[in-house]
Protein backbone atom coordinates (compact mmCIF):
# COMPACT_ATOMS: atom_id res chain seq x y z
CA UNK A 1 0.00 0.00 0.00
CA UNK A 2 0.98 3.68 -0.38
CA UNK A 3 1.35 4.25 3.34
CA UNK A 4 3.75 1.33 3.61
CA UNK A 5 5.85 2.75 0.79
CA UNK A 6 5.88 6.19 2.40
CA UNK A 7 7.09 4.72 5.69
CA UNK A 8 10.02 3.10 3.87
CA UNK A 9 10.81 6.29 1.98
CA UNK A 10 10.87 8.39 5.17
CA UNK A 11 14.10 6.61 6.23
CA UNK A 12 15.88 7.77 3.08
CA UNK A 13 16.17 11.31 4.55
CA UNK A 14 17.01 12.70 7.99
CA UNK A 15 14.08 14.34 9.80
CA UNK A 16 13.78 16.07 13.16
CA UNK A 17 11.49 13.67 14.98
CA UNK A 18 9.60 14.04 18.25
CA UNK A 19 11.36 12.28 21.13
CA UNK A 20 8.73 12.11 23.83
CA UNK A 21 10.76 9.96 26.24
CA UNK A 22 13.53 12.47 27.07
CA UNK A 23 11.63 14.25 29.88
CA UNK A 24 14.87 15.02 31.69
CA UNK A 25 15.88 17.42 28.91
CA UNK A 26 12.92 19.75 29.64
CA UNK A 27 13.79 23.09 31.30
CA UNK A 28 13.63 22.93 35.13
CA UNK A 29 11.44 26.07 35.33
CA UNK A 30 8.24 27.11 33.51
CA UNK A 31 9.81 30.57 33.22
CA UNK A 32 12.32 29.23 30.71
CA UNK A 33 9.51 28.03 28.42
CA UNK A 34 8.05 31.51 27.92
CA UNK A 35 9.64 34.11 25.59
CA UNK A 36 10.79 37.35 27.22
CA UNK A 37 8.38 39.53 25.23
CA UNK A 38 5.12 37.74 26.00
CA UNK A 39 1.69 39.04 26.97
CA UNK A 40 1.50 36.67 29.96
CA UNK A 41 4.62 38.23 31.51
CA UNK A 42 3.21 41.72 30.95
CA UNK A 43 -0.15 40.81 32.57
CA UNK A 44 1.62 39.36 35.64
CA UNK A 45 3.82 42.46 35.96
CA UNK A 46 0.82 44.82 35.81
CA UNK A 47 -1.23 42.77 38.29
CA UNK A 48 1.71 42.89 40.72
CA UNK A 49 1.48 46.71 40.63
CA UNK A 50 -2.27 46.83 41.45
CA UNK A 51 -3.50 47.78 44.91
CA UNK A 52 -5.71 44.82 45.93
CA UNK A 53 -6.26 45.84 49.56
CA UNK A 54 -10.06 45.80 49.17
CA UNK A 55 -9.96 42.25 47.83
CA UNK A 56 -7.65 40.92 50.55
CA UNK A 57 -9.87 42.40 53.31
CA UNK A 58 -12.80 40.24 52.17
CA UNK A 59 -11.00 37.00 53.09
CA UNK A 60 -11.30 35.60 56.60
CA UNK A 61 -8.53 34.07 58.66
CA UNK A 62 -9.95 30.56 59.02
CA UNK A 63 -10.40 27.65 56.63
CA UNK A 64 -8.25 26.34 53.84
CA UNK A 65 -5.84 28.82 52.20
CA UNK A 66 -7.55 30.44 49.18
CA UNK A 67 -5.85 31.22 45.89
CA UNK A 68 -4.10 34.59 45.87
CA UNK A 69 -6.30 37.30 44.21
CA UNK A 70 -3.25 38.26 42.11
CA UNK A 71 -3.14 34.74 40.69
CA UNK A 72 -6.89 34.72 39.99
CA UNK A 73 -6.91 38.21 38.44
CA UNK A 74 -3.94 37.35 36.25
CA UNK A 75 -5.79 34.26 35.12
CA UNK A 76 -8.95 36.22 34.25
CA UNK A 77 -7.12 39.09 32.55
CA UNK A 78 -4.91 36.82 30.46
CA UNK A 79 -7.79 34.46 29.68
CA UNK A 80 -10.13 37.23 28.52
CA UNK A 81 -7.38 38.94 26.51
CA UNK A 82 -6.72 35.70 24.60
CA UNK A 83 -10.35 34.67 24.07
CA UNK A 84 -10.86 32.23 26.96
CA UNK A 85 -13.95 33.26 28.96
CA UNK A 86 -15.50 30.08 30.36
CA UNK A 87 -14.38 29.11 33.87
CA UNK A 88 -14.06 25.47 32.74
CA UNK A 89 -11.88 26.46 29.77
CA UNK A 90 -9.78 28.68 32.02
CA UNK A 91 -9.22 25.72 34.33
CA UNK A 92 -8.28 23.51 31.37
CA UNK A 93 -5.88 26.13 30.02
CA UNK A 94 -3.93 25.98 33.30
CA UNK A 95 -2.96 22.44 32.20
CA UNK A 96 -2.74 22.90 28.42
CA UNK A 97 -1.23 26.38 28.00
CA UNK A 98 2.39 27.16 28.89
CA UNK A 99 1.52 30.86 29.20
CA UNK A 100 -1.40 30.16 31.56
CA UNK A 101 0.80 27.81 33.59
CA UNK A 102 3.22 30.72 33.99
CA UNK A 103 0.39 33.08 35.07
CA UNK A 104 -0.90 30.53 37.60
CA UNK A 105 2.57 29.55 38.84
CA UNK A 106 1.82 25.93 37.89
CA UNK A 107 -1.28 25.85 40.09
CA UNK A 108 -4.63 24.71 38.68
CA UNK A 109 -7.63 26.57 40.19
CA UNK A 110 -10.81 24.60 39.56
CA UNK A 111 -13.64 26.11 37.53
CA UNK A 112 -15.84 26.59 40.59
CA UNK A 113 -13.16 28.68 42.33
CA UNK A 114 -12.70 30.77 39.18
CA UNK A 115 -16.44 31.37 38.73
CA UNK A 116 -16.89 32.21 42.43
CA UNK A 117 -13.97 34.68 42.40
CA UNK A 118 -15.28 36.42 39.27
CA UNK A 119 -18.80 36.67 40.69
CA UNK A 120 -17.57 37.71 44.17
CA UNK A 121 -15.36 40.60 43.03
CA UNK A 122 -17.16 41.73 39.88
CA UNK A 123 -17.98 45.14 41.41
CA UNK A 124 -14.34 45.82 42.39
CA UNK A 125 -13.27 45.72 38.73
CA UNK A 126 -14.14 49.41 38.21
CA UNK A 127 -11.33 50.43 40.56
CA UNK A 128 -8.87 48.00 38.94
CA UNK A 129 -9.84 49.31 35.49
CA UNK A 130 -8.79 52.82 36.57
CA UNK A 131 -5.59 51.55 38.21
CA UNK A 132 -4.54 49.89 34.94
CA UNK A 133 -5.10 53.18 33.09
CA UNK A 134 -3.02 55.07 35.68
CA UNK A 135 -0.21 52.57 35.07
CA UNK A 136 -0.67 53.24 31.35
CA UNK A 137 -0.21 56.95 31.99
CA UNK A 138 3.03 56.23 33.85
CA UNK A 139 4.12 54.39 30.69
CA UNK A 140 3.30 57.49 28.63
CA UNK A 141 -0.13 56.47 27.31
CA UNK A 142 -3.85 56.94 28.18
CA UNK A 143 -4.15 60.69 27.65
CA UNK A 144 -7.85 61.68 27.66
CA UNK A 145 -7.90 65.06 25.90
CA UNK A 146 -9.96 63.74 22.98
CA UNK A 147 -12.34 60.80 23.48
CA UNK A 148 -14.57 58.97 21.03
CA UNK A 149 -17.71 57.21 22.23
CA UNK A 150 -19.66 54.40 20.62
CA UNK A 151 -21.71 51.37 21.60
CA UNK A 152 -21.99 47.76 20.50
CA UNK A 153 -24.58 45.08 21.14
CA UNK A 154 -23.29 42.04 23.03
CA UNK A 155 -25.40 38.88 23.20
CA UNK A 156 -26.88 38.11 26.61
CA UNK A 157 -26.52 34.72 28.29
CA UNK A 158 -30.08 33.94 27.26
CA UNK A 159 -31.83 32.85 24.10
CA UNK A 160 -34.31 35.17 22.39
CA UNK A 161 -36.54 32.10 22.04
CA UNK A 162 -37.09 32.25 25.82
CA UNK A 163 -38.62 35.72 25.43
CA UNK A 164 -42.36 36.37 25.34
CA UNK A 165 -44.22 39.36 23.94
CA UNK A 166 -46.59 41.50 26.01
CA UNK A 167 -49.52 40.45 23.83
CA UNK A 168 -48.67 36.75 24.24
CA UNK A 169 -48.32 37.17 28.03
CA UNK A 170 -51.84 38.63 28.27
CA UNK A 171 -53.33 35.83 26.15
CA UNK A 172 -51.54 33.12 28.11
CA UNK A 173 -52.64 34.72 31.38
CA UNK A 174 -56.31 34.47 30.32
CA UNK A 175 -55.82 30.87 29.16
CA UNK A 176 -54.22 29.78 32.47
CA UNK A 177 -56.96 31.49 34.49
CA UNK A 178 -59.58 29.58 32.50
CA UNK A 179 -57.71 26.30 33.09
CA UNK A 180 -57.59 26.96 36.84
CA UNK A 181 -61.36 27.61 36.88
CA UNK A 182 -62.03 24.37 34.99
CA UNK A 183 -59.82 22.39 37.37
CA UNK A 184 -61.69 23.80 40.38
CA UNK A 185 -65.02 22.87 38.78
CA UNK A 186 -63.74 19.37 38.05
CA UNK A 187 -62.62 18.97 41.66
CA UNK A 188 -66.11 19.89 42.93
CA UNK A 189 -67.99 17.61 40.53
CA UNK A 190 -65.96 14.38 40.85
CA UNK A 191 -64.67 12.27 43.70
CA UNK A 192 -60.95 12.23 44.36
CA UNK A 193 -60.77 8.47 43.70
CA UNK A 194 -62.28 8.94 40.23
CA UNK A 195 -59.84 11.69 39.13
CA UNK A 196 -56.79 10.72 37.09
CA UNK A 197 -55.28 14.16 37.65
CA UNK A 198 -53.59 15.48 40.76
CA UNK A 199 -55.72 18.63 40.77
CA UNK A 200 -53.96 20.52 43.63
CA UNK A 201 -50.60 20.01 41.90
CA UNK A 202 -51.99 21.09 38.52
CA UNK A 203 -53.57 24.22 40.04
CA UNK A 204 -50.36 25.07 41.91
CA UNK A 205 -48.32 24.72 38.72
CA UNK A 206 -50.62 27.07 36.81
CA UNK A 207 -50.77 29.61 39.63
CA UNK A 208 -46.99 29.63 39.75
CA UNK A 209 -46.88 30.40 36.02
CA UNK A 210 -49.53 33.09 36.48
CA UNK A 211 -47.40 34.70 39.16
CA UNK A 212 -44.38 34.79 36.83
CA UNK A 213 -46.50 36.18 33.99
CA UNK A 214 -47.87 38.87 36.28
CA UNK A 215 -44.33 39.86 37.27
CA UNK A 216 -43.26 39.94 33.62
CA UNK A 217 -46.25 42.08 32.66
CA UNK A 218 -45.50 44.52 35.52
CA UNK A 219 -41.87 44.86 34.36
CA UNK A 220 -42.94 45.58 30.76
CA UNK A 221 -45.48 48.15 31.94
CA UNK A 222 -42.85 49.84 34.12
CA UNK A 223 -40.40 49.94 31.20
CA UNK A 224 -43.09 51.40 28.95
CA UNK A 225 -43.85 54.11 31.52
CA UNK A 226 -40.17 55.11 31.78
CA UNK A 227 -39.86 55.11 27.99
CA UNK A 228 -42.97 57.27 27.63
CA UNK A 229 -41.72 59.83 30.15
CA UNK A 230 -38.36 60.13 28.34
CA UNK A 231 -39.98 60.40 24.90
CA UNK A 232 -42.61 62.85 26.16
CA UNK A 233 -39.92 65.14 27.58
CA UNK A 234 -38.00 65.00 24.30
CA UNK A 235 -41.21 65.56 22.29
CA UNK A 236 -42.24 68.59 24.37
CA UNK A 237 -38.78 70.13 23.97
CA UNK A 238 -38.86 69.66 20.19
CA UNK A 239 -42.31 71.24 19.92
CA UNK A 240 -41.21 74.24 22.02
CA UNK A 241 -38.11 74.70 19.82
CA UNK A 242 -40.20 74.46 16.65
CA UNK A 243 -42.68 77.02 17.95
CA UNK A 244 -39.85 79.39 18.95
CA UNK A 245 -38.23 79.00 15.52
CA UNK A 246 -41.50 79.73 13.72
CA UNK A 247 -42.14 82.80 15.89
CA UNK A 248 -38.59 84.12 15.37
CA UNK A 249 -38.27 83.54 11.61
CA UNK A 250 -41.89 83.49 10.49
CA UNK A 251 -41.24 80.23 8.65
CA UNK A 252 -42.33 76.71 9.52
CA UNK A 253 -39.47 74.48 10.75
CA UNK A 254 -37.99 72.04 8.26
CA UNK A 255 -38.73 68.35 8.48
CA UNK A 256 -41.74 66.37 9.62
CA UNK A 257 -43.66 67.33 12.71
CA UNK A 258 -42.65 64.97 15.57
CA UNK A 259 -45.25 62.37 16.57
CA UNK A 260 -46.49 62.34 20.14
CA UNK A 261 -45.37 59.19 22.02
CA UNK A 262 -47.91 56.52 22.93
CA UNK A 263 -48.49 55.39 26.52
CA UNK A 264 -48.32 51.78 27.63
CA UNK A 265 -46.38 48.79 26.28
CA UNK A 266 -46.73 47.77 22.65
CA UNK A 267 -47.87 44.28 21.69
CA UNK A 268 -44.33 43.37 20.58
CA UNK A 269 -42.50 44.46 23.78
CA UNK A 270 -40.74 41.33 25.07
CA UNK A 271 -39.67 39.86 28.40
CA UNK A 272 -37.00 37.16 28.69
CA UNK A 273 -37.54 34.58 31.45
CA UNK A 274 -33.87 33.41 31.47
CA UNK A 275 -32.36 36.89 31.89
CA UNK A 276 -35.23 39.31 32.55
CA UNK A 277 -32.99 42.40 32.48
CA UNK A 278 -31.71 41.76 28.94
CA UNK A 279 -33.59 43.16 25.93
CA UNK A 280 -34.29 42.31 22.33
CA UNK A 281 -31.99 44.63 20.34
CA UNK A 282 -31.25 45.20 16.70
CA UNK A 283 -27.81 43.95 15.61
CA UNK A 284 -26.01 43.67 12.28
CA UNK A 285 -27.38 40.11 12.01
CA UNK A 286 -30.96 40.89 12.96
CA UNK A 287 -32.67 40.98 16.35
CA UNK A 288 -31.22 39.16 19.36
CA UNK A 289 -31.28 39.06 23.16
CA UNK A 290 -28.55 41.54 24.06
CA UNK A 291 -27.01 44.16 26.30
CA UNK A 292 -25.53 47.46 25.13
CA UNK A 293 -21.77 47.87 25.74
CA UNK A 294 -20.46 51.45 25.70
CA UNK A 295 -16.84 52.55 25.45
CA UNK A 296 -15.00 55.87 25.54
CA UNK A 297 -11.74 55.48 23.59
CA UNK A 298 -8.79 57.88 23.39
CA UNK A 299 -6.54 58.57 20.41
CA UNK A 300 -4.23 55.68 21.38
CA UNK A 301 -7.15 53.22 21.13
CA UNK A 302 -7.26 52.65 24.90
CA UNK A 303 -10.66 52.37 26.57
CA UNK A 304 -10.80 55.11 29.23
CA UNK A 305 -14.46 54.69 30.17
CA UNK A 306 -16.71 51.63 29.98
CA UNK A 307 -20.36 50.95 30.71
CA UNK A 308 -22.89 48.23 29.85
CA UNK A 309 -26.65 48.17 30.40
CA UNK A 310 -29.94 47.10 28.86
CA UNK A 311 -30.73 50.41 27.11
CA UNK A 312 -31.44 49.86 23.43
CA UNK A 313 -30.91 53.50 22.43
CA UNK A 314 -27.49 55.19 22.54
CA UNK A 315 -28.87 58.72 22.95
CA UNK A 316 -29.02 58.52 26.75
CA UNK A 317 -25.59 56.86 27.07
CA UNK A 318 -23.27 59.74 26.18
CA UNK A 319 -23.22 61.47 29.58
CA UNK A 320 -23.13 58.25 31.70
CA UNK A 321 -20.18 57.00 29.61
CA UNK A 322 -18.36 60.31 30.09
CA UNK A 323 -19.02 59.98 33.83
CA UNK A 324 -17.19 56.63 33.81
CA UNK A 325 -13.95 58.41 32.85
CA UNK A 326 -12.24 58.84 36.21
CA UNK A 327 -11.14 62.38 37.14
CA UNK A 328 -7.66 61.10 38.06
CA UNK A 329 -7.04 60.38 34.36
CA UNK A 330 -7.28 64.06 33.42
CA UNK A 331 -9.78 66.40 31.77
CA UNK A 332 -11.73 65.55 28.64
CA UNK A 333 -11.55 68.40 26.13
CA UNK A 334 -13.47 67.05 23.11
CA UNK A 335 -15.93 64.21 22.65
CA UNK A 336 -16.98 62.74 19.29
CA UNK A 337 -19.88 60.37 18.67
CA UNK A 338 -22.12 59.32 15.80
CA UNK A 339 -25.65 60.43 15.05
CA UNK A 340 -27.16 57.96 17.53
CA UNK A 341 -25.91 60.18 20.38
CA UNK A 342 -27.10 63.49 18.99
CA UNK A 343 -29.55 65.52 21.08
CA UNK A 344 -29.75 69.11 22.22
CA UNK A 345 -29.64 67.91 25.82
CA UNK A 346 -26.34 66.07 25.23
CA UNK A 347 -24.82 69.18 23.65
CA UNK A 348 -25.88 71.35 26.57
CA UNK A 349 -24.68 68.89 29.21
CA UNK A 350 -21.26 68.35 27.61
CA UNK A 351 -20.71 72.10 27.25
CA UNK A 352 -21.67 72.62 30.89
CA UNK A 353 -18.75 70.31 31.77
CA UNK A 354 -16.36 72.36 29.60
CA UNK A 355 -16.27 69.56 27.01
CA UNK A 356 -16.65 70.46 23.35
CA UNK A 357 -19.08 68.05 21.60
CA UNK A 358 -18.72 66.84 18.02
CA UNK A 359 -21.91 64.84 17.45
CA UNK A 360 -23.05 63.85 13.97
CA UNK A 361 -26.51 65.18 13.12
CA UNK A 362 -27.22 62.60 10.41
CA UNK A 363 -25.66 60.10 8.06
CA UNK A 364 -23.12 61.47 5.57
CA UNK A 365 -24.06 61.17 1.91
CA UNK A 366 -21.66 59.80 -0.70
CA UNK A 367 -20.19 62.00 -3.46
CA UNK A 368 -20.75 65.27 -1.63
CA UNK A 369 -18.30 67.39 -3.69
CA UNK A 370 -20.97 68.94 -5.98
CA UNK A 371 -23.32 69.57 -3.05
CA UNK A 372 -20.54 71.37 -1.18
CA UNK A 373 -19.84 73.64 -4.16
CA UNK A 374 -23.50 74.50 -4.60
CA UNK A 375 -23.94 75.07 -0.87
CA UNK A 376 -21.22 77.76 -0.55
CA UNK A 377 -23.53 80.68 -1.32
CA UNK A 378 -26.31 79.13 0.72
CA UNK A 379 -24.00 78.85 3.75
CA UNK A 380 -23.21 82.56 3.49
CA UNK A 381 -26.92 83.34 3.65
CA UNK A 382 -27.39 80.95 6.58
CA UNK A 383 -24.58 82.59 8.52
CA UNK A 384 -26.51 85.86 8.40
CA UNK A 385 -29.55 84.15 9.93
CA UNK A 386 -29.94 82.65 13.40
CA UNK A 387 -28.96 78.98 13.12
CA UNK A 388 -30.61 76.25 15.18
CA UNK A 389 -28.54 74.11 17.55
CA UNK A 390 -28.57 71.28 15.02
CA UNK A 391 -27.44 73.57 12.18
CA UNK A 392 -24.67 74.98 14.37
CA UNK A 393 -23.40 71.46 15.05
CA UNK A 394 -23.61 70.62 11.36
CA UNK A 395 -21.54 73.69 10.52
CA UNK A 396 -18.98 72.91 13.23
CA UNK A 397 -18.41 69.41 11.82
CA UNK A 398 -17.68 70.95 8.41
CA UNK A 399 -14.75 72.98 9.75
CA UNK A 400 -11.19 71.65 9.43
CA UNK A 401 -10.98 71.12 13.20
CA UNK A 402 -14.37 69.40 13.30
CA UNK A 403 -13.44 67.08 10.43
CA UNK A 404 -10.10 66.23 12.05
CA UNK A 405 -11.64 65.37 15.45
CA UNK A 406 -14.64 63.45 14.11
CA UNK A 407 -12.54 61.50 11.59
CA UNK A 408 -10.59 59.90 14.45
CA UNK A 409 -13.79 58.27 15.76
CA UNK A 410 -13.84 55.71 12.98
CA UNK A 411 -10.12 55.11 13.41
CA UNK A 412 -10.29 54.45 17.16
CA UNK A 413 -13.51 53.28 18.78
CA UNK A 414 -14.86 51.17 15.89
CA UNK A 415 -11.62 49.14 15.52
CA UNK A 416 -11.67 48.56 19.30
CA UNK A 417 -15.03 46.79 19.04
CA UNK A 418 -13.72 44.85 16.05
CA UNK A 419 -10.74 43.61 18.08
CA UNK A 420 -12.92 42.70 21.09
CA UNK A 421 -15.37 40.71 18.96
CA UNK A 422 -13.23 39.29 16.16
CA UNK A 423 -9.72 38.93 17.64
CA UNK A 424 -10.55 38.33 21.31
CA UNK A 425 -13.78 36.54 20.38
CA UNK A 426 -16.01 38.15 23.01
CA UNK A 427 -19.56 38.04 21.63
CA UNK A 428 -21.62 36.76 24.56
CA UNK A 429 -21.73 37.56 28.26
CA UNK A 430 -21.16 34.71 30.70
CA UNK A 431 -23.06 36.37 33.57
CA UNK A 432 -26.67 37.52 33.84
CA UNK A 433 -28.30 40.67 35.14
CA UNK A 434 -27.41 44.28 34.39
CA UNK A 435 -25.10 44.79 37.38
CA UNK A 436 -23.07 41.64 36.71
CA UNK A 437 -22.76 42.14 32.96
CA UNK A 438 -21.58 45.70 33.58
CA UNK A 439 -18.78 44.19 35.70
CA UNK A 440 -17.97 41.62 33.02
CA UNK A 441 -17.85 44.35 30.36
CA UNK A 442 -15.37 46.23 32.59
CA UNK A 443 -13.35 43.00 32.81
CA UNK A 444 -13.21 42.56 29.03
CA UNK A 445 -12.29 46.25 28.58
CA UNK A 446 -9.50 45.87 31.17
CA UNK A 447 -8.21 42.78 29.35
CA UNK A 448 -8.35 44.66 26.05
CA UNK A 449 -6.39 47.57 27.58
CA UNK A 450 -3.70 45.19 28.84
CA UNK A 451 -3.40 43.65 25.38
CA UNK A 452 -3.28 47.08 23.75
CA UNK A 453 -0.72 48.41 26.26
CA UNK A 454 1.50 45.41 25.66
CA UNK A 455 1.46 46.06 21.90
CA UNK A 456 2.04 49.80 22.35
CA UNK A 457 5.03 49.12 24.60
CA UNK A 458 6.36 46.49 22.20
CA UNK A 459 6.04 48.83 19.21
CA UNK A 460 7.71 51.67 21.08
CA UNK A 461 10.58 49.35 21.99
CA UNK A 462 10.97 48.31 18.36
CA UNK A 463 11.02 51.95 17.25
CA UNK A 464 13.65 52.83 19.85
CA UNK A 465 15.78 49.89 18.73
CA UNK A 466 15.55 51.06 15.10
CA UNK A 467 16.55 54.60 16.11
CA UNK A 468 19.57 53.40 18.11
CA UNK A 469 20.77 51.11 15.29
CA UNK A 470 20.41 53.93 12.74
Amino acid sequence: MYFGDSNKLCFMRDFIRANRNQISLLPPSIDEWLPENHLARFVVEVVEELDLTKLYKVYGRTGRPPYDPKLMLGMLFYGYSTGVFSSRKLEQSSYDSVAMRYVCGNYHPDHDSIATFRRRFIEELDDLFVQILLIAQQMGFAKVGNVNIDGTKIQANASRHHAMSYDRIKKLEILLQEEVSKLLELAEQADEDELALDIPTEIERREDRLKKLKEAKAVLEHRAKEKYEEEKEDYDKKMIDRAAHEKQTGNKPKGRTPKAPQQGPSKKDQYNFTDPESRIMKTSKGFDQCYNGQAAVNDEMLIVGALANAHCNDKEELIPTLDKIDESLGDVENVAADTGYYSQSNIEQTKSRNIEPYLATGRDKHNQWLDKQLAKDHNKQESEEVLSVKDQMRQKLKTDKGKSIYRKRKMTVEPVFGIIKEIMGFRRFSLRGEQKINGEWTLICSAYNLKRLFNLQLNRGNILNQLTTN
